[in-house]
């Protein structure tokens, strides 16, 4: 198992995406990677640097804020198995989202993070 690249969670209304989105292009001085609609939580997502911002209506960001920070790792399974051998509590067990699979778990010092693998890109036959 192996963390690729770790990004904050920023959270912030519909209305105030794409503000936050320019905000962060600006301060980071690079361009959003990647924009996508989250179709089984109704979250926008957008990847600016090592800021994952993510959109919603309140309720549903009531819910988000829980999480600290995104991993992306190789392996969510190899992952899965190393948190519970190292003592984190499994929040939510891997699934399959959009755009790959991922876990959430509180490490022991309370810290609470998304694991997420990227779907493998299909080669052109």
């Amino acid at each position: 198992m192996r963390v690729l690249q770790q990004a904050i969670r920023i959270y912030t209304e519909r209305n105030q995406w794409e503000t936050a989105i320019q905000f962060y292009e600006v301060l980071l001085g690079v361009q959003c990677e990647r924009r996508v609609h989250i179709a089984e939580t109704n979250v926008e997502a957008a990847k600016v640097g090592g800021v994952l911002i993510l959109a919603a209506d309140q309720e549903i960001l009531d819910e988000l804020r829980l999480v600290n920070a995104v991993y992306y790792v190789d392996s969510l399974d190899e992952s899965f198995s190393w948190l519970k051998t190292k003592g984190a509590e499994i929040l939510h067990e891997p699934q399959t989202v959009t755009g790959g699979r991922n876990l959430t778990a509180r490490h022991p010092d309370g810290l609470v993070v998304e694991y997420f693998e990227p779907a493998k890109k299909k080669e052109n036959a």
